[in-house]
């Protein structure tokens, strides 16, 4: 996936899920202060979109 600034009807696009979907995988996986942090943001910027993928993805988890 190519990281870029988008906004999360894009993102959820990117990830091949609904924007309902998107948005209960966010409250249930990311941290409550970067939740708080992108709240009333309309775009992401690179890096939160970065940390936002590999959440919800698991890339990041250890085995």
């Amino acid at each position: 996936m190519e990281y870029r600034t988008m906004n999360r009807k894009e993102l959820a696009s990117e990830l091949s899920i609904s924007i309902n979907t998107l948005k209960r995988r966010m409250e249930k996986y990311l941290k409550p202060e970067f939740i708080y942090h992108i709240k009333n943001k309309s775009l992401l910027f690179e890096n939160e979109v970065k940390y936002i993928h590999e959440e919800l993805t698991g890339i990041n988890k250890k085995w």
